[in-house]
């Protein structure tokens, strides 16, 4: 597998981690650098060490460690040592010499346009439209990626990092008049607060509000973004279920394959994927297959299917909307 290839939790700390590649240090020579620190990096599960590598670079080392301390950490300088894996520090404790490696006090930033251009993949934005992203903006901190399709029109999306110190360059680059009166700033900081309106009509969205829930690798919502786009300013609006299901067309859809809606026949088939569908809209991701089973049948014993697979015999690609979890439960496939 690549290691560019990542989860959604990867890539959730992957934003993280680029939202923190704009904070600075400075190394042994007196430059500022800007980055994450290996000791960071280290806590970060999702990702391994093959795909930090994949997916940032060492800008540098820094100066100092936040070296154990009783119950506490105490920033303590460092130096080189002679052998180039590792460095040297004085114990706070016992004011003795003590060694780290050079890769817990190395500098990594994220390749800003390898991250961009992922997110634009993730938007589907065609490569002729894609601008920007090699050049920020403003500052390190922001970057026009291109236009997405939202509801049959093109519109600018653009990705802002550390909004809270950056907001006020952001928001005047927005108000220059040659720019469209509308667009899309993906944050990979929080929310803005609520008495904080982005000008004229461009929204800010944090990333990871627009990630469908539940699925294992990455997919826009690009229904939700549609949705606050066309809100007024500062409306709260919840995120899209993955799934829906229109009990009068028969029809499933699943946002990561919104473009192959199931139309479902039979009515033992429709009434299956319905209480699937009403245990998911309760918070059920899995839902055992003898319960599926018994809301379908009731208490009738003749004709009755054992299992999930008789009761969709026949139909050749039930199991790409619905899937086993090897524990005998079903749930819909969000892949």
């Amino acid at each position: 597998m690549s290691q560019k290839k990542l989860s959604t939790r990867s890539l959730l700390d992957l934003v993280d981690l680029f939202e923190q590649s704009s904070q600075s240090t400075v190394n042994a020579d007196g430059q500022r650098i800007y980055g994450v620190p290996g000791w960071v990096l280290s806590g970060i599960s999702s990702l391994s060490d093959k795909q930090l590598e994949a997916w940032t670079d060492c800008v540098g080392y820094s100066t100092f460690f936040p070296a154990p301390c009783g119950e506490d950490r105490v920033a303590v300088e460092i130096k080189e040592d002679d052998d180039p894996d590792r460095y040297s520090y004085r114990c706070p404790e016992t004011f003795r010499k003590k060694y780290i490696s050079a890769a817990t006090v190395a500098v990594r930033s994220v390749r800003a346009t390898d991250f961009l251009n992922y997110l634009a993949d993730l938007l589907e934005i065609p490569q002729a439209l894609r601008r920007g992203i090699d050049t920020a903006t403003v500052g390190n901190v922001f970057w026009n990626i291109g236009k997405m399709r939202v509801a049959g029109l093109q519109v600018d999306v653009w990705v802002a990092r550390n909004l809270s110190s950056s907001m006020d360059g952001v928001f005047q680059h927005l108000q220059n008049s040659a720019l469209p009166d509308q667009g899309v700033v993906l944050s990979t900081s929080g929310a803005l607060p609520a008495i904080i309106h982005p000008p004229r009509q461009y929204r800010v969205i944090p990333i990871r509000d627009v990630l469908i829930r539940h699925a294992s690798f990455p997919h826009i919502d690009a229904d939700l973004i549609h949705r606050i786009l066309v809100a007024a300013p500062g409306a709260k609006i919840e995120a899209s279920l993955p799934v829906r299901f229109d009990p009068y067309s028969k029809t499933l859809v699943i946002a990561t394959k919104s473009s192959k809606p199931w139309l479902i026949k039979g009515p033992k088939q429709i009434d299956a994927v319905r209480y699937l569908f009403e245990q998911f809209k309760n918070g059920r991701r899995w839902v055992p297959a003898g319960e599926i089973l018994a809301d379908v049948y009731g208490t009738k014993e003749s004709g009755r299917s054992r299992r999930m697979q008789n009761l969709f015999s026949g139909n050749t690609f039930w199991q790409d909307y619905i899937v086993n979890n090897d524990d005998g439960e079903y749930g819909f496939n969000l892949e």
